[in-house]
């Protein structure tokens, strides 16, 4: 049936570290409609039903058909129209189930209480996964999307298991959000085979505003691993160095120059934009000249670079708003 709606609703799950979700994106109409795209609470990592879960989604797909939507996914930039199939089926992950990092990031939404994130533990996944491509609910299509968020996925005690099945199953378009601190051969190996896109923030041209904003001594480390898994790519794209302006911190044009001379030196054809969500978060959705500016000049300087550019939907909504 030809209707508007998204990949999450009709074919994605987002675990949590408490719950599964529909999708992450909640945030982008307000913080407090969040809860609504919540499928079950109180999750962790217990064998799952796929009928009680179906369900659910059917009742948000029924909305879409009639365009009724959750205030969590009105105006959302992910829905389109197309000829939905009424299949049920997942192909779309998002890993959040666990908050651990190997660096500290001033912009984190773990920021306020970092060691108590630090001591969260995640649930086991492998298993869940294990059993849904055993009882047939993946189906791996061409639309197909697996992303790690988290924490950091490279210190995730299944990591190594969890990409390795989806890569044993012929899953691709894997998409991983690391620190970059941390080498992995298993990242290597997806590169290699072209099954694994990965994102590595940076967010700075020199060492003495990597560390403001990480609160780690990583910064040559992280930028000779980024060479590396450069190198290991079978495409220019699947590596991508992403930069997240903060204003106040960040966002200054020697800055921005630095970081895309260290983009050019260590070979990386793709690059990464977002905007710092607390801040986009309090702003929207009236946003300052300044950093349409910058994020207007960051795209154009990809391009004048030859650097594949994907812009991630805070920074979107601010050139959507501008143009407005």
């Amino acid at each position: 049936m030809y209707y508007k709606s998204c990949q999450w609703v009709n074919r994605g799950i987002e675990f949590r570290t408490d719950s599964l979700r529909l999708c992450c994106y909640g945030y982008l109409q307000g913080r407090e409609t969040e809860y609504q795209t919540t499928i079950k609470e109180n999750y962790h990592g217990e064998l799952l039903d796929w009928n009680e879960i179906f369900r659910f989604k059917e009742q948000q797909k029924d909305m879409h058909k009639k365009g009724r939507y959750l205030d969590a996914c009105k105006d959302c930039i992910y829905l389109f129209e197309k000829d939905w199939d009424d299949d049920n089926y997942i192909n779309h992950f998002t890993f959040n189930h666990w908050t651990k990092c190997n660096c500290g990031c001033i912009y984190c939404y773990t920021k306020d209480n970092k060691k108590a994130f630090n001591s969260y533990k995640e649930y086991p996944l492998y298993p869940i996964i294990k059993d849904m491509f055993k009882k047939g609910v993946i189906k791996h299509t061409e639309e197909s999307c697996i992303i790690f968020g988290g924490g950091e996925p490279t210190i995730l005690h299944e990591f190594d298991k969890l990409i390795n099945l989806f890569l044993d199953k012929g899953c691709k378009n894997i998409r991983i959000n690391s620190s970059g601190i941390k080498y992995s051969k298993s990242i290597e190996k997806g590169l290699k085979s072209g099954a694994i896109s990965l994102v590595i923030s940076t967010d700075a041209g020199c060492s003495e505003t990597y560390e403001k904003i990480k609160q780690v001594k990583a910064y040559k480390k992280v930028w000779e691993n980024i060479r590396k898994y450069a190198k290991a790519q079978s495409k220019d794209n699947l590596l991508k160095v992403k930069f997240i302006l903060f204003p106040g911190v960040n966002d200054n044009y020697e800055e921005i120059n630095k970081w895309f001379d260290e983009v050019v030196k260590n070979d990386v054809k793709a690059v990464s934009l977002s905007v710092e969500q607390d801040w986009y978060n309090t702003h929207q959705p009236e946003f300052t000249p300044e950093i349409y500016e910058q994020i207007s000049y960051m795209e154009n300087k990809a391009k004048e670079l030859n650097l594949d550019m994907e812009i991630y939907c805070e920074a979107l909504a601010v050139l959507r708003e501008h143009k407005a």
